[in-house]
């Protein structure tokens, strides 16, 4: 197999909020290993693999108002490929808090100067208390963890604490997918959410300038049936996604309950899959990460359902 280095997470000349796997950066095991096919989580827990061979109702969304919203919008520049522009153009009211003031997608005035952040870095895998942005980064507001405290127990807790791209923690961070995906059931069951999102872009081994990846991703969502789970499974076809262009360029890609036609109580579990990539810069680009040569995986930051109840 291929072992090489994540170039995807930025050049040391690039900036420092770019996530580059190395000791030049960070002291050694900050940055964890720098391999990225070793860094792969495909782990379905509980019936979830079953429960992906027991969907019950599929629908795809195409990508608009009605449909599923990624980053700024359709682009053709890795550089703007990133954010939630598109989100809060389709769905203004979710992007404020109680007091009706914008939450934004990051405060400036962090460790990267110029740079919008989205949490109080005091380094990669260091606590910081982020209470003082509960009332105006969107990510900082809207994380499970912070209502409901199981969120932040286990590996996947890093999906759940508001942090939505990289600030120099790699894979503390985030993780890496392949096509294969994750499953996952949740600590709560779903009462009642108006809306699904993640922050996610693109990785690589490849040492190739920024672009822009294309693929499907497809999120099943598990409930209880009379024999193990079932999936209630929307799919996204043709998401844009920043690649090797800075990990501070996640984009937030997510859709309605309403829009995806399922109704949220009940859900105890979900996973990620993804599918039909297209690399417009390298045609043999696989997302099997048991494959020889170069790879694209999905890097998911954060798993939203924001202003959400659970029981």
């Amino acid at each position: 197999m291929n072992k090489r280095f994540l170039p995807l997470l930025g050049l040391l000349s690039m900036s420092l909020c770019s996530c580059v796997d190395t000791e030049f950066l960070y002291p050694q095991g900050a940055y964890l290993s720098g391999t990225f096919v070793d860094h792969v989580y495909n782990v379905w827990e509980g019936s979830t693999k079953q429960g992906y061979s027991n969907i019950k109702y599929a629908k795809t969304l195409s990508r608009g108002k009605n449909g599923y919203f990624a980053g700024n919008g359709p682009t053709d520049n890795p550089l703007e490929c990133y954010g939630n522009l598109e989100a809060k153009q389709y769905h203004p009211d979710y992007f404020v808090n109680n007091a009706g003031e914008e939450l934004h997608w990051g405060y400036y005035g962090g460790a990267y100067d110029g740079r919008p952040e989205d949490i109080i870095n005091n380094g990669p895998g260091v606590y910081a208390d982020n209470s003082p942005l509960y009332e105006t980064v969107y990510s900082q507001n809207k994380r499970l963890d912070r209502f409901y405290p199981k969120f932040s127990r286990g590996y996947l807790s890093k999906l759940y604490n508001g942090q939505i791209k990289c600030n120099g923690w790699s894979y503390y961070a985030m993780m890496v997918l392949s096509s294969e995906g994750y499953g996952t059931m949740f600590p709560y069951e779903l009462a009642d959410a108006t809306y699904f999102a993640t922050s996610v872009l693109m990785g690589t081994d490849q040492e190739i300038d920024r672009r822009i990846v294309t693929s499907d991703i497809i999120v099943t969502f598990y409930k209880f049936a009379s024999v193990g789970l079932e999936g209630y499974q929307v799919r996204l076809p043709g998401v844009d996604l920043s690649c090797n262009s800075a990990a501070a360029r996640t984009s937030l890609v997510g859709f309605t309950f309403e829009d995806a036609g399922i109704s949220p109580r009940g859900i105890v579990g979900m996973s990620i899959t993804y599918g039909n990539l297209v690399d417009h810069a390298v045609t043999d680009a696989s997302s099997d990460f048991a494959s020889e040569g170069y790879h694209d995986g999905l890097c998911v930051y954060e798993i939203l359902f924001p202003d959400s109840t659970w029981y």
